[in-house]
């Protein structure tokens, strides 16, 4: 089954089982499940080394040994979708980490066996904010365009035929009325959005509620969901230190919103082992961007249960400057790994045997 990866037993192992079964808790190719070696928190794992290790090829091996078992995505920091915005995107609305988790969100809202599809409540109000602070009102079908995007993903299986698009459709109507003048939109546009949360009561409109009351904890929001998304559209419009702390709540919206479809007994029972999110050449702006949040979170106590293997080109980096460190045959029956205080200190740096696989990295 795997002619190009004989050498990585210790990854794709069933009996006993190798790294990725006992961190995903699922078989690789196969729906029996494993138990966790670290149920609590498992480490993020980054596969190290030059070009030509084999980094790809793992990433995408690991891909088609999960996907449709449980919810997988694949990212590539190189891409073009992440070196700027589409031409009819301002710079001040899309950063290489929105473009990763809205590419993430679509990915992992892919059928599973089993179970419903994955929405993604939380992630679409904040990435929402964050397009409504790039538009003024003379850019309305283009906003209202972006905003029926946007709230795709915070649909799910509860979403009757067809009623997605006309739902989006008449939010994004709401969002071109409110908006007067010729200045920008952000008040107006989160405004609409939240009447039309509290309008409606379907189990969709429920669902996006919530996920703007989750903002209410936003740094000096109040406790106002309101605020907080425009504190957030703002922050993410200042560039800098301001668009990274947004982008560190847009990143753990994701993962709550993962959490929740695995929340309660009925869940647990449709889905089976963790989310796997992969990220190659994680060295680049959206692969960090992903990777130093989701460390920092963890380091503070606030948990989630995806489990990230990502390939960094190189031995080493600044931001994974404490990780644990292990060859892949190590980790053959259990890694050892305990994290620190430091947020490094919550990934494990993996390196790959030389000239193991056959595609380069």
């Amino acid at each position: 089954m795997h002619t190009q990866l004989d050498d990585r037993e210790a990854l794709f192992d069933t009996e006993p089982p190798g790294l990725a079964s006992r961190l995903v808790g699922l078989r690789p190719y196969q729906p029996g499940t494993t138990p966790y070696e670290h149920p609590e928190e498992p480490p993020f794992v980054v596969f190290a080394g030059d070009r030509g290790r084999g980094k790809t090829a793992v990433l995408h091996a690991l891909r088609e040994a999960y996907r449709g078992h449980t919810p997988t995505a694949l990212l590539d920091g190189e891409e073009r979708q992440f070196a700027a915005p589409p031409p009819d995107r301002p710079d001040a609305a899309w950063s290489p980490v929105v473009q990763a988790l809205t590419t993430a969100a679509e990915q992992l809202a892919g059928p599973v066996k089993g179970a419903g599809r994955i929405g993604f409540p939380r992630l679409s109000c904040g990435l929402l904010a964050v397009a409504a602070g790039g538009w003024s009102d003379r850019d309305a079908p283009r906003l209202r365009q972006e905003a029926e995007r946007v709230l795709l993903l915070g649909g799910g299986e509860s979403w009757l035929p067809g009623f997605t698009g006309r739902w989006a459709g008449k939010v994004g109507s709401r969002l071109v009325a409110s908006a007067g003048g010729t200045g920008a939109v952000v008040e107006p546009v989160i405004e609409a959005a939240l009447e039309a949360f509290t309008e409606g009561v379907s189990p969709a409109h429920r669902r996006l509620r919530g996920a703007a009351s989750w903002y209410r904890d936003y740094p000096n929001a109040d406790g106002s969901p309101k605020l907080a998304l425009i504190l957030l559209s703002r922050h993410f419009r200042a560039g800098g230190h301001g668009r990274r702390h947004a982008e560190r709540h847009l990143v753990r919206a994701l993962l709550a919103d993962l959490d929740d479809a695995y929340a309660g007994v009925v869940q647990r029972s449709h889905r089976r082992g963790r989310p796997v999110l992969l990220i190659d050449n994680v060295q680049e702006p959206a692969g960090l961007g992903l990777l130093e949040p989701v460390l920092r979170d963890r380091a503070d106590g606030i948990r989630d249960q995806a489990v990230f293997f990502a390939g960094l080109r190189g031995r080493t980096h600044p931001a994974l400057r404490n990780a644990g460190r292990l060859d892949l045959p190590e980790t053959a029956r259990t890694t050892g790994w305990r994290p620190g205080p430091s947020p490094s200190s919550r990934a494990l740096l993996v390196s790959l045997p030389a000239g193991a696989g056959h595609t380069p990295a």
